[in-house]
């Protein structure tokens, strides 16, 4: 202003001295409001109103001088006052550029207000001065209008161009920094020289504030987890492809993570090379997830595979697998002690204590055990009241007998179980052999003969197997390999003991039993060949032959008469049990209704269901069961209700006292009397003589007898021959004995 004003000697420009200084504080005095207020927008209408206000104060700035420069043309053409104001627009539309080129709408309003009296005002000097040199000098603002128009439109497209594809790329940064912060499992991304470039939340709060951008990776696994080198091992070989790219270690907290390495594809390893300066080879990404909960039930699962849910020490698969393991680490010349025991009476605990103090015996016979400080000691439960000892690395013989003393006085003692004494005493058979010469499951049949001889000596706990012994276990296994030929031969013989009516005129049914008579070992009981079949598996084949045999020679007889044969527990629980009967009936085209199953009670101790749905199916075809030895278990009550049966039968030992005892008759008549309420034909067995007979009879309700007073076990072709006549009844003074000298028992 002071140049203009030298030049013109025209004062009017200190007018625009006030106005300016004025501009200026209005223009600070927006900006410092609107510093105050911009914490509080929130909407966009609050955004116009605080840019209209902008608006209009910088364009009253540009307007200002504007009009100084118009004014400069229209009163002193030929002065520099002119060029001074053509200046300051100049400079006036670099700022424009510089500062609002944003808002378009803001540059233009601006531009008008910058230029457009320059324009108006050196217009107007070439007519009022008559000089249109001035007007002339106007053109180039107007083209710098035009221009500066397409220029803000352009620059404005290119910004928001850029502003967008800034946003674009926040937008995308924010999606992955979310990504991998959602992920259940942590991330780290790691460098060529294994630095840690990218870590997620779930990576700080698994591995905790060890872990920062640009720290070696392997740094922070020495100090937080187990078997730090073994980890770092797999993930080196993982990152470069080899070996397992999965593995899971345990921290030094006691979880357990789970680690996975994935390669970084090339163009995100370049990415990493350019972003931080880290090696392109080698980089990859590391997952990590906590499974320590997946640990621990897998631990559950793999403990309650390999223990005793009742005793918690080993069952037998695991049991079996360990001891062959640790009899092969022992080293030469180490002998081996296998101890086999069980708890004397203990069906007695069971029945007048309870299960539940049965259970807690059980389960005091295991910590006793353990109780014995040797750590070579290894006990199992085979099942039941039974359980097994390794004892290994024995030095001698003297030892393994003195460490063996102590564990059966540990358990054979005063157990005290809800407030009261329950004396408990175990038997065991023992074997000390060579790790040469053990062999598991024979040495084990070992001890159990050697269990099964001190059982009958109440004074001895255990007993070692020695050279006698094994005379005789050599023996029983000729025996059982006997058995299985004599099986697969059918040279076993199959004889009948005949169930009468009660009357004793007829013969109704006929149960089959299994007889053989060794080549060496002559007459042996069913008793002991059954458990042999049990023992080595063929007892399925045993009862199928029985099966098969009692339909054939059934057919052979009267029409009338039936047959009974009996099956064990291990019979049903057979899945193929059902099958077998139909093919054995329909082998010999024999009517169902002539076979009766007949079973124990011991069948539904392990599972009831199972045997009960067997017995239903059963009985649907049309083939009687029968309920065996009624009334000798203390459950049997519970389950007559529940059970498909059509007959049962009294046990001998309610006959036996029937004669001198009042109470046994009374107790006789009673059974008779629930068994008939319920609808079940009843059968007693182990009638002996005349005066058990008369007493047995005298009971209504009694349907069928089969003793030792009409029969004893007959061949087939006795049984022919006695079916085939109607014999007077007892009552005629003529009770039947059909029995040969010198016949075997029933």
């Amino acid at each position: 202003m002071a140049v203009a004003w030298g030049s013109t000697d025209d004062t009017n420009y200190f007018f625009w001295v006030p106005v300016f200084i004025l501009l200026v504080a209005v223009r600070i005095a927006t900006f410092n409001a609107y510093d105050r207020a911009v914490a509080a927008i929130t909407t966009m209408e609050q955004l116009d109103y605080w840019e209209r206000i902008y608006i209009i104060v910088a364009s009253a700035t540009n307007l200002s001088v504007g009009l100084v420069a118009a004014y400069s043309g229209l009163t002193a053409p030929h002065s520099i006052a002119p060029a001074i104001g053509m200046g300051l627009v100049g400079g006036t539309m670099i700022s424009i550029v510089g500062r609002n080129f944003g808002s378009l709408r803001n540059a233009r309003v601006m531009t008008y207000c910058n230029c457009v009296p320059l324009v108006i005002g050196f217009g107007l000097s070439g007519v009022i001065n008559d000089d249109y040199l001035v007007s002339l000098s106007a053109i180039p603002v107007v083209i710098v209008i035009i221009i500066s128009n397409n220029i803000a439109s352009y620059l404005h497209g290119l910004l928001l161009r850029a502003l967008k594809t800034t946003r674009q790329s926040e937008i995308a940064s924010q999606k992955f920094v979310d990504a991998i912060g959602s992920m259940p499992n942590g991330l780290i991304m790691v460098d060529g020289n294994q630095d840690m470039v990218v870590i997620n939340d779930q990576a700080r709060y698994k591995l905790g504030p060890l872990l920062s951008e640009g720290r070696p990776l392997f740094d922070a696994i020495r100090e937080l987890m187990k078997d730090p080198d073994s980890l770092i091992d797999a993930i080196r070989t993982g990152a470069i492809g080899e070996g397992i790219r999965e593995v899971t270690y345990e921290a030094l907290d006691g979880r357990w993570l789970r680690f996975r390495v994935s390669a970084l594809s090339e163009s995100t390893a370049k990415y990493l090379d350019e972003e931080w300066g880290g090696r392109q080879d080698g980089a990859y990404i590391l997952t990590i997830l906590d499974v320590s909960k997946n640990v621990a039930a897998d631990r559950e699962m793999e403990h309650l595979a390999s223990y005793d849910g009742l005793t918690q020490i080993a069952n037998r698969r695991f049991w079996e697998a360990t001891t062959k393991r640790t009899v092969d680490e022992l080293p030469d010349g180490s002998l081996v002690g296998l101890a086999v025991l069980d708890a004397d009476r203990f069906k007695l605990i069971n029945d007048t204590l309870g299960h539940n103090v049965g259970d807690k015996v059980i389960r005091g016979i295991a910590e006793r055990i353990g109780m014995v400080a040797d750590p070579r000691i290894f006990a199992g439960r085979l099942g039941g009241d039974e359980f097994v000892v390794l004892v290994s690395g024995l030095a001698s013989i003297e030892e393994g007998r003195r460490i063996f003393d102590k564990i059966f006085s540990a358990i054979s003692t005063t157990y005290v179980i809800n407030s009261q004494n329950v004396e408990v005493r175990c038997s065991g058979g023992v074997i000390i052999r060579s790790k040469k010469e053990f062999n598991l499951h024979a040495d084990m049949s070992r001890a159990d003969m050697a269990l099964y001889k001190v059982k009958r000596n109440p004074n001895q706990a255990w007993l070692l197997f020695d050279d006698n012994l094994e005379d005789e276990y050599q023996t029983t296994q000729r025996i059982k390999n006997d058995l299985r030929a004599a099986i697969d031969q059918g040279s076993l013989e199959v004889v009948y003991q005949p169930i009468y009516d009660a009357k004793g005129e007829r013969i109704v049914s006929a149960e089959a039993l299994c007889r053989w008579e060794h080549y060496d070992a002559g007459y042996i009981p069913p008793a002991r060949f059954i458990a042999m079949a049990e023992e080595i598996g063929v007892i399925g084949k045993l009862t199928e032959y029985v099966l098969r045999t009692a339909c054939r020679d059934c057919m052979s007889w009267n029409s009338d008469v039936g047959v009974a044969v009996n099956l064990s527990a291990i019979d049903l629980a057979r899945d193929g049990i059902v099958e077998m009967i139909s093919n054995a009936l329909a082998a010999y085209s024999m009517p169902a209704s002539r076979l009766c199953i007949e079973v124990t009670e011991t069948v539904f101790v392990k599972d009831f269901e199972k045997t009960a749905q067997t017995l239903m199916i059963l009985r649907n075809m049309g083939v009687k069961t029968s309920l065996d030895d009624f009334g000798t278990g203390y459950s049997s009550l519970s389950y007559l209700n529940r059970l498909p049966l059509n007959r049962v039968k009294i046990d001998r030992s309610f006959v036996i006292p029937i004669v001198e005892d009042q109470k046994a008759q009374q107790l006789f008549s009673a059974v008779v009397g629930l068994a008939k309420g319920l609808g079940y034909e009843v059968v007693v067995e182990g009638v002996e003589d005349r005066d058990q007979l008369e007493k047995v009879v005298s009971v209504a309700g009694v349907d069928m007898i089969q003793g030792y007073i009409f029969s004893r076990g007959l061949s087939n072709e006795e049984m022919r021959g006695m079916v085939e006549i109607r014999r007077p009844g007892w009552r005629d003074g003529k009770v039947i004995r059909l029995v040969a000298e010198g016949s075997k028992p029933v």
